[in-house]
């Protein structure tokens, strides 16, 4: 069997080099064959018919407009053209039933196009959550995974995994401890989410559509798995799904 079609949307800002690799480089280790896709929303009917899941990778915020606040002085930089494509993008490989991996800014914007809100900085509402601002230690972790070097010191926190979830059957754990480098967070959990991972201060760091081949968490997944190897199992229980998910005609 040939390597499932992957799509990742992810940022064209910020990251450099790190943007074609970080994402890219688990789901390659997997057995998919990742593409970056083109921020067009009339390239998502195409995109969807050839793709067999789709990635929602990091990036900028995620536009306040979108779910119905009003720019708070804490927020950063956003991504207008992305945030049109990925609701679009989401709206419609849900109604394919294709399977969906989120992960930091894709935890939100999933959350968003199901109707969620987001906390435009996670200290409005959990002051001592760990996170990088600046985003002074994730530069050194990126530049540490585009060198295949040992992953540098950086802020973590442990979470609690919820038994049933997809997510505790990829990790084979209800506990784990993942890098924490975000500054928003889910506040208002969109239709049909299901939370499935939480930090001890209430921060949502994982959600999933029950029955179905969605999960998104809020760490950055693609860097986890180097420092523990379990997490490489969500991107192989991913691409699993899109095995079983052919591309639409």
């Amino acid at each position: 069997m040939g390597r499932p079609l992957i799509g990742v949307s992810a940022s064209l800002h910020d990251f450099g080099d790190y943007g074609g690799v970080g994402v890219h480089r688990p789901l390659l280790e997997v057995g998919a064959f990742p593409v970056t896709l083109p921020q067009l929303i009339e390239a998502v009917g195409a995109a969807l018919d050839a793709v067999d899941g789709i990635v929602l990778a990091p990036g900028r915020d995620v536009e306040p407009e979108r779910y119905g606040q009003a720019p708070h002085p804490l927020l950063a930089a956003t991504e207008p053209r992305r945030d049109a494509f990925e609701l679009e993008l989401i709206a419609r490989a849900l109604e394919r039933g294709l399977p969906i991996l989120g992960m930091c800014r894709g935890i939100q914007i999933l959350n968003v196009a199901l109707g969620g809100t987001l906390l435009q900085d996670v200290s409005l509402a959990a002051a001592a959550h760990p996170s990088d601002p600046g985003w002074t230690h994730w530069k050194r972790v990126e530049a540490a995974s585009l060198s295949e070097t040992p992953t540098p010191p950086h802020p973590r926190h442990p979470i609690a995994i919820e038994p049933a979830s997809a997510l505790a059957h990829a990790l084979g754990a209800t506990e784990a401890e993942v890098n924490s480098f975000h500054h928003q967070a889910i506040d208002r959990v969109g239709d049909e989410l299901t939370v499935t991972a939480s930090a001890d201060d209430g921060v949502i760091e994982a959600v999933e559509l029950p029955g179905r081949p969605v999960l998104a968490v809020q760490w950055e997944l693609q860097e986890e798995w180097r420092i523990d190897r379990r997490f490489l199992n969500v991107f192989e229980c991913f691409v699993a799904d899109a095995r079983g998910a052919p591309a639409a005609a």
